[in-house]
């Protein structure tokens, strides 16, 4: 269970990497596809985040979604990643908005053939985020 410092710890972190990559709250709003008054009132922690949501918005700040919960003071949470996954979200995290989005089109067209559930859901996710 998170604990109110832990809550506080994990929403300035959202907020921190959002102003970093100057993404207002309407682009957040928009990714989430929630009107921007209620994105507020999530950042600020009044409303509670789904794990959907959390999952969307690592995808819209380019980030893990392990790093706003990690419990190192940067939010770093690579350390069990193998390099190839390391080289590809740095790639990714270097992608304007429109070129993460033709990444997750290119991707959910190469591995369309691929079945396992695990798979689908990961593209399905990747390519419904509205960037």
């Amino acid at each position: 269970m998170l604990t109110a410092k832990t809550t506080k710890t994990t929403l300035e972190r959202l907020k921190k990497i959002r102003i970093g990559k100057r993404l207002s709250q309407e682009h957040m709003a928009r990714g989430l596809a929630v009107d921007r008054t209620t994105y507020i009132r999530k950042e600020h922690g009044s409303i509670p985040i789904t794990t959907d949501e959390w999952l969307k918005i690592a995808l819209l700040l380019g980030e893990e979604p392990a790093y706003f919960f990690s419990s190192n003071q940067d939010g770093s949470s690579l350390i069990n990643v193998e390099e190839p996954e390391r080289a590809l979200l740095r790639l990714y995290r270097t992608l304007t908005p429109e070129e993460q989005q033709d990444m997750a089109n290119s991707l959910r067209l190469m591995l369309k053939g691929i079945k396992r559930k695990k798979v689908k859901e990961a593209v399905e996710l990747l390519t419904n985020i509205n960037l």
